[in-house]
C-alpha cells in the first residue's frame, strides 16, 4: 500500500485529546447486522468547508484546492476485489441497478469520509476500510441495530467498552465520530493481527471473532469464501470489495461518484471541563442546533461530566464566532485565531459559572428534602425541575438539580401551537411531546386516531404546555429512526415497549395489532425509535 503521508485534513486539535484505549480481557461480543440499503438513508446535513494539513488550520491555494477524495482514496487501495467472485458481482450489480445511493450520501460522505480516510491512511491500513461505515450505517451517526449495534462504525455496546468508549446517560462515544473512528480503526487491526488476513477481519467485526474462527476450524479453510458464515456476513465483506471495485473504476462500471472533496468539515474544540451547551451558545453564538448535529453523542444538555472534555464544530460555524476577523493565527491563519479566541474564553470560564444545571442519580437513603438542602435549594424547585407529581423518588431515577436562581423552572404555560409532521412522527409521539392526550389531537384535527401522517403535514396542538423557563434547557432534539424488529421467544408488547422506551398503544398503532393477542416469534413488527432520548 502507497505510503500515507501526505496528510491534508488533519483535524485541528488544541491541546491534544486521544482517546485511551483499553486492552480487551475477552473476545469482542458477535454481532450479526443487515447491510445498509439506500432506504436506510436520510440525508440532512449540509457539507462545511475548510482544508486543514498536519493538524493546522490552512486557507485553500490554487494549486491544490480541494483535492478529491476518490483519488486519493484510489491511490491506497490494497486488497484484491475478487472480481471473479459471483457474490462480489452480484453487489456490483445492486450499484448499477440503485445509481441514487451514492448521490444520497454525498452530504454524509463529505462531513465524514475526509476524517476517516484520514485516520485509515494514518495507520497504513488497506484505503478500502474507509468505506467499511458506509455499509455499516449509511455514514449516519444515529443508526442503530435493534439488536444493539449503535453509531457510523455500528458498536454493540461491550465491544465499544472495551475499546475505550464510554456509554453513559449523557453520552454514547458510539456516536462520536473521533472516539468511534479510533477505536474502530483499532479494533479492525487487532482482528487483522489474529486472523492474519484483512477479508477475515472485516468478516469477524460483522459477525464476531468467535463466529469466524469456529468457521475456520469445522470448514478447515482460511479461503473467506470457503466458510460457513452467517447469510448477513457473506453479502457484508463482498460489499464492501465490490463498492472498493466502484472507487477504482467508477467508469467500467458506469456509476456516477458524488462529489467529495478532501477537505475537513470540522474542528476539535478542547473544553477545560463540564458545561452546559447553553452556556457555551451564549459564548460562541454557534446556535445548539449545530452543536447538536455534529455531537450526536450528547444525550443531555450538558458535556459528559467524565469526559471527554471537547466538542465538534463545523467550519462554518467560525462565521459565528466573536472577534476580529483580520486577526491571525500562530500560522496566520484568520480562522485559527478564532477559534484561538473561543478556546481562551471557554479556558477562562469560572467553574461555578459552566453549569447552571446538574444531573444527578438518585442513591439508596436519598429524599428531596435530602437533595434540596445538598444543594441549597427547596423540594418544590426539585419537584418542579423535574416535573414529579409527589415526593417520591426511585433509586437510579435520573434528577435535575437547579445550581442558579436563573435555572430555576416555572410553571409550564399552556397554549395551541402548530406540529410540522417529521419522519416518524405519530399522534402518540406529538401527544408525548406537548403533554396533552391523543384524544384532544384527534378532535382538535379531525382525524382518526389511526390516521397515516404525512411528512410535513401540519397538526395543530391545543393546550400545548411549553417551558417559561428563565434560562431555556435546550435539550438534544429527538431524533427519528424507523427500524423492523423481529419478535423472538419470549418477547411481548410490554417487553419490547420497555427496551425501546416507548408505549405499548404506540406499537399497537404502528402494526395494527390488537394488545390482547400474543405476538408470534418471527414476526415482524414496525417501531418507530427516538435514538436519542430513548436509546
Amino acid at each position: 500500500m502507497k505510503s500515507a503521508c501526505w496528510r491534508c485534513m488533519a483535524v485541528f486539535m488544541l491541546a491534544g485529546c486521544q482517546t485511551q484505549l483499553s486492552e480487551p480481557n475477552a473476545p469482542a461480543e458477535e454481532k450479526t447486522l443487515p447491510v445498509a440499503t439506500i432506504e436506510d438513508i436520510e440525508v440532512v446535513e449540509v457539507a462545511d468547508t475548510m482544508t486543514i494539513v498536519d493538524g493546522v488550520s490552512e486557507l485553500p491555494q490554487e494549486q491544490t484546492l480541494n483535492p478529491d477524495l476518490w483519488s486519493l482514496l484510489r491511490e491506497n487501495l490494497a486488497l484484491d476485489h475478487e472480481l471473479d467472485r459471483r457474490s462480489v458481482q452480484q453487489e456490483i450489480r445492486w450499484f448499477q441497478r440503485n445509481p441514487k445511493y451514492w448521490q444520497r450520501l454525498e452530504s454524509r460522505m463529505q462531513n465524514y469520509l475526509p476524517y476517516i480516510l484520514e485516520q485509515v491512511l494514518e495507520q497504513q491500513i488497506p484505503a478500502e476500510l474507509a468505506l467499511l461505515p458506509i455499509i455499516e450505517s449509511a455514514l449516519d451517526p444515529y443508526a442503530f441495530s435493534p439488536y444493539g449495534a449503535n453509531g457510523l462504525w455500528q458498536f454493540m455496546s461491550p465491544t465499544a467498552k472495551q475499546y475505550g468508549l464510554q456509554i453513559n446517560k449523557g453520552y454514547d462515544g458510539r456516536r462520536d465520530i473521533v472516539a468511534s473512528t479510533d477505536a474502530a480503526l483499532t479494533y479492525l487491526e487487532r482482528l487483522n493481527k489474529r486472523f492474519d488476513n484483512w477479508l477475515l477481519a472485516v468478516a469477524a467485526y460483522n459477525a464476531g471473532g468467535g463466529t469466524v474462527s469456529k468457521a475456520i476450524r469445522r470448514g478447515d479453510s482460511r479461503d473467506f469464501f470457503a466458510l460457513k458464515l452467517p447469510r448477513e456476513t457473506r453479502a457484508y465483506v463482498p460489499r464492501l470489495l465490490a463498492m472498493a471495485a466502484i472507487v477504482n473504476d467508477p467508469a467500467k462500471y458506469k456509476v456516477a461518484l458524488p462529489n467529495v472533496e478532501m477537505r475537513s468539515s470540522f474542528f476539535v474544540l478542547n473544553l477545560p471541563g463540564q458545561f452546559d451547551i447553553a452556556k457555551i451558545v451564549a459564548i460562541s453564538k454557534v446556535p445548539s442546533a449545530t452543536i447538536y448535529k455534529w455531537n450526536p453523542a450528547l444525550k443531555r444538555s450538558q458535556t459528559p461530566s467524565k469526559g471527554p472534555h471537547r466538542l465538534i464544530l463545523p467550519f462554518t460555524a467560525l462565521a459565528a464566532l466573536p472577534g476580529d476577523e483580520s486577526s491571525e493565527g500562530p500560522t496566520g491563519d484568520p480562522l485559527e485565531a478564532q477559534v484561538l479566541a473561543l478556546q481562551q474564553m471557554l479556558t477562562a470560564t469560572p467553574e461555578n459559572e459552566r453549569l447552571a444545571w446538574l444531573n444527578i442519580e438518585v442513591r439508596s437513603g436519598q429524599t428531596l428534602s435530602v437533595l434540596a438542602q445538598r444543594y441549597n435549594t427547596d423540594v418544590a424547585t426539585l419537584r418542579q425541575a423535574n416535573g414529579l407529581k409527589s415526593n417520591r423518588i426511585i433509586i437510579g431515577e435520573g434528577l435535575r438539580v437547579p445550581l442558579s436562581q436563573e435555572a430555576v423552572v416555572k410553571p409550564h404555560s399552556s397554549q395551541s401551537v402548530t406540529h410540522k409532521v417529521r419522519s416518524g412522527d405519530s399522534l402518540w409521539l406529538i401527544a408525548k411531546q406537548y403533554q396533552v392526550s391523543i384524544a384532544e389531537l384527534v378532535k382538535e384535527n379531525e382525524i382518526g386516531r389511526r390516521a397515516t401522517l404525512r411528512i410535513g403535514q401540519e397538526i395543530s396542538v391545543p393546550n400545548a404546555k411549553v417551558s417559561i423557563s428563565a434560562l431555556t434547557v435546550d435539550e438534544p432534539p429527538a431524533v427519528m429512526r424507523k427500524i423492523r424488529y423481529r419478535v423472538r421467544n419470549g418477547d411481548s408488547l410490554s417487553r419490547i415497549a420497555n427496551k425501546f422506551k416507548i408505549d405499548v398503544p404506540a406499537i399497537s398503532n404502528w402494526n395494527d395489532l390488537d394488545p390482547k393477542k400474543y405476538l408470534q416469534p418471527g414476526q415482524h413488527l414496525t417501531l418507530y425509535i427516538d435514538t436519542v432520548g430513548g436509546r
